[in-house]
Formats: C-alpha cells, sequence, structure tokens
C-alpha cells in the first residue's frame, strides 16, 4: 500500500507511539541516574551501582547496560578508592596501633569484595534470566515434534 505522509495505518501509529513512550521512558531513566550520580558526588556518599540505583530509583541491570552511565560510575568510583586511600604510615612503638590500623584496612577490603561479589552475583542471576528467556523464545519458534 502506498499512504501519504502523516497518514498511518492505526497499527503503525501505536507502534509508533509505544517506541516513542519506551525512548522517553529510557531517557528519563538515564537523567534520573545522572542525577543521583551528581547527589551522591555532591553529598561526599560511596559511589557504586547499588548507591547510585538506589539514589536514582533504576535498576542495575539498566546501569550495567548503559555504556556511557557505567563507565562513569566505575570511573567514579576508582577515583573515591584511590582518594581514601591514605599513604602508608611506618609502624609505630605502639603495636596496638598498628594492629587496628591493619584489621580497618582489613575490615575495609571485605567490604568491598563483598560488595563486588554481590553486583557479581547480581549480574550472573540477569545473565541466568536472559538465558532462560532466549530458549523459551527459541523452543515457542522450534517445530513441534
Amino acid at each position: 500500500m502506498n499512504f501519504s505522509v502523516g497518514i498511518l495505518p492505526p497499527a503503525d501509529r501505536r507502534i509508533a507511539a509505544l517506541r516513542q513512550a519506551a525512548q522517553d521512558k529510557h531517557q528519563q531513566a538515564v537523567q534520573r541516574a545522572e542525577a543521583g550520580i551528581r547527589r551522591l558526588v555532591k553529598e561526599r556518599e560511596e559511589i557504586n551501582f547499588r548507591a547510585v540505583a538506589r539514589a536514582a530509583g533504576v535498576s542495575l541491570d539498566f546501569l550495567y547496560a548503559h555504556a556511557d552511565l557505567r563507565k562513569r560510575i566505575e570511573t567514579l568510583r576508582g577515583q573515591q578508592r584511590a582518594g581514601n586511600q591514605s599513604p602508608p604510615q611506618a609502624p609505630s612503638a605502639d603495636d596496638g596501633t598498628v594492629i587496628h590500623a591493619l584489621t580497618d584496612a582489613l575490615r575495609r577490603e571485605r567490604a568491598t569484595h563483598r560488595e563486588r561479589g554481590q553486583e557479581l552475583e547480581q549480574r550472573l542471576a540477569t545473565a541466568h534470566g536472559e538465558i532462560l528467556r532466549l530458549q523459551r523464545v527459541i523452543q515457542s519458534h522450534s517445530p513441534t515434534s
């Protein structure tokens, strides 16, 4: 069929409207994520994927899937970690101080590793869900025996 410009069948208009709504929703989520990052930086809070997702009201999957946001979060997180590391101190005569300093450093490292492990578990669960979804799509398109 040949349609003149501006005249679309109802189904095509609905599809165009749905596409536009999806694009608008995506753009709003990006803006919320950027605002969340700015707020965390301004308030000097820890920057990581979970904190940004919470502050912006978006999912971790959204942040990981959006390359620009992901790179920005990873960069800010790295800058924070580099800024938080104080130069190593020479051991003092008081062994208790060294033990406390090492214990605190170990505690911080464990927390960092725990958080990263949680992020990786979330990403793995997301990947498993996507694999399951794709398997269902493949099964629905394969001929029945």
